[in-house]
């Protein structure tokens, strides 16, 4: 993969989370919405179904009553007639209020012939309304009941009317005729002007043929329309109350109709509010849900990209970054290549010529330069690792080692060096310590040496100490000296690359500070931990642990890591 493809092609799980979690939040404001919209829609259809309702049935009971009225004066002036006969006063009986004259147009008696005999109207003349469907209804049939007509334009009055008709029998029980009262439809229409069900809300008397006898809505007041072929039908005759939402097939407004049946009569009263009427406030709050989430939407996506845009920018400084680094460890491990070689030559030169020298001062002089070479070399080879590490090139050859066997070796090394500084080197190995541990040999004596060559060269009295324990599933390795310690504000430092804690101490003695930053990338390679707890005056003490995992399992394998 080259260079330009690293830095176009960066991970991307950050920025799978953050889309993830605005989509996420995106989701939620959006469900929030809808319920909300959702809820108070059904709780607005359900305030206005119920407000109908109880308007119908507070109709319904007003045209009962009132047809009850209209009925008994039909019935009182039926048995009038039948007392009487033609000696009736009708005019005198509406003048004196023994009929209510206010609920219709007028009120008379038609003969067994057809012929509108009898009117409370002035000037009456005889009419013939043998064609009548409430004539025709009563001569065929002797039901004892009332008989309502659909609207129908008067001939006597001139005036629409819903006739309401009784049949009148001679003393032998034949067919005498029938009592009409005309019922005045505009007595409903100024009942329903008093309601204000908004702009094109609808009130009707329906009967259950599908005639309506009185329809208002807003200005317009009809009668006399089908609406046998409705739905509406269908659904009133379910039951005796009611509602349901539907398209009007009169002048195609959508309501949200109620309907109570009246009892006793084959009528039913209607009461319809347009859909857009009754849902204006509610449909203003639904723009207003709907405008706060398109602008909680835009905050959350604006936010999102601004967010993007700035981890792309930062993965992208950081694939630079990685790279950059890896062309240094790249660079470093070459230079660090190509130095040892001559180095090695001039540690072998060195070496001859103190063998081979006969004069002092020249063999000194080849050991300055042998001493020198060897700390070059020494240097060159923890940078070319450390290189190796920061390159992914180190492979661990993890093999079970004896633990003490290997301590025993490493302390052995450094006792030359303790007595000639005057310091005690001691060793502490736990008795639960398993005798085998696996690791990679070469590197956990790397990390040793360095921590060991550090406690002694910057410790000056006292003691180096090296304790080895077990801990759960692990083995810990601590290296504590009576040194001059190391402030907790300059701890960080000394696991940095090229730093070094600047103490009179370290000024005394040589080195680049690689060798505690190399070591905890290889402890951390071997699945541990290099940690640091120092006191300034008192010492320091720095642990590591490394996992204990059975013998058979890492036997005699390696892996690249990466």
């Amino acid at each position: 993969m080259t260079r330009d493809k690293r830095l176009k092609s960066p991970p991307t799980p950050g920025l799978k989370l953050v889309w993830g979690f605005t989509l996420l939040l995106l989701l939620l404001t959006w469900s929030a919405i809808a319920y909300k919209i959702r809820s108070e829609l059904q709780h607005e259809i359900g305030n206005i179904n119920r407000t109908n309702l109880n308007l119908a049935q507070a109709l319904q009971e007003h045209t009962l009553r009132t047809l009850k009225s209209v009925d008994q004066a039909v019935l009182f002036l039926k048995f009038s007639y039948q007392r009487e006969g033609k000696q009736v006063d009708i005019p005198r009986y509406v003048h004196e209020g023994m009929i209510l004259g206010s609920l219709f147009n007028q009120l008379g008696i038609i003969d067994e012939h057809g012929s509108y005999i009898m009117s409370n109207l002035p000037h009456h003349k005889v009419i013939d309304l043998s064609d009548r469907e409430h004539f025709k209804f009563h001569i065929a049939r002797d039901c004892q009941c009332l008989f309502i007509s659909k609207p129908v334009l008067g001939r006597a009055s001139g005036k629409w009317s819903i006739q309401m008709t009784r049949r009148i029998n001679k003393a032998d029980g034949r067919f005498g005729g029938a009592v009409v009262v005309s019922l005045d439809p505009y007595y409903f229409v100024r009942l329903y002007s008093e309601m204000d069900l908004g702009a094109k809300g609808v009130i009707t008397l329906l009967g259950d043929d599908g005639i309506v006898r009185v329809r208002k809505s807003g200005n317009d007041v009809t009668f006399g329309q089908s609406l046998s072929s409705s739905p509406a039908m269908a659904l009133s005759h379910k039951a005796r109350q009611g509602v349901y939402s539907l398209r009007s097939i009169i002048d195609g407004t959508t309501r949200f109709y109620a309907f109570h049946h009246l009892p006793d009569y084959p009528f039913m009263v209607l009461v319809g509010v347009s859909e857009d009427a009754a849902l204006a406030d509610f449909h203003t709050r639904e723009r207003g849900y709907l405008l706060f989430g398109a602008l909680v939407s835009l905050t959350l996506l604006a936010f999102a990209l601004a967010t993007t845009r700035l981890l792309r920018r930062l993965i992208e400084a950081r694939a630079r970054a990685e790279e950059a680094n890896r062309l240094k460890s790249d660079f470093l491990a070459s230079v660090s290549h190509e130095l040892r070689t001559p180095l090695n030559g001039i540690i072998g030169y060195a070496e001859l010529v103190q063998e081979e020298e006969d004069r002092a001062m020249r063999r000194e002089f080849a050991g300055v330069i042998q001493t020198s070479g060897h700390h070059l070399l020494n240097l060159v080879n923890s940078i070319l690792d450390l290189a190796r590490v920061e390159a992914g090139q180190v492979r661990l050859d993890m093999k079970p080692i004896v633990v003490r066997e290997l301590i025993h070796t490493i302390l052995a090394s450094y006792q030359p060096m303790a007595a000639e500084k005057g310091l005690a080197l001691t060793q502490t190995i736990a008795d639960d310590v398993p005798p085998n541990l696996n690791c990679d040999a070469m590197r956990l004596t790397q990390v040793l040496n360095n921590l060991l060559h550090n406690a002694l060269k910057f410790t000056r009295e006292g003691e180096v100490a090296l304790a080895v324990t077990r801990e759960t599933g692990r083995v810990r390795f601590t290296v504590r000296d009576t040194g001059p310690g190391i402030a907790k504000n300059e701890q960080r430092l000394v696991f940095e690359k090229f730093r070094q804690v600047v103490t009179f101490e370290n000024r005394r003695h040589d080195g680049v500070g690689l060798g505690l930053a190399l070591s905890r990338q290889l402890v951390e390679l071997m699945g541990g931990e290099l940690a640091l707890d120092s006191t300034p005056g008192k010492g320091s003490t720095f642990t590591f642990t490394l996992p204990q995992a059975p013998v058979r399992a890492l036997e005699n394998t390696t892996g690249d890591i990466s």
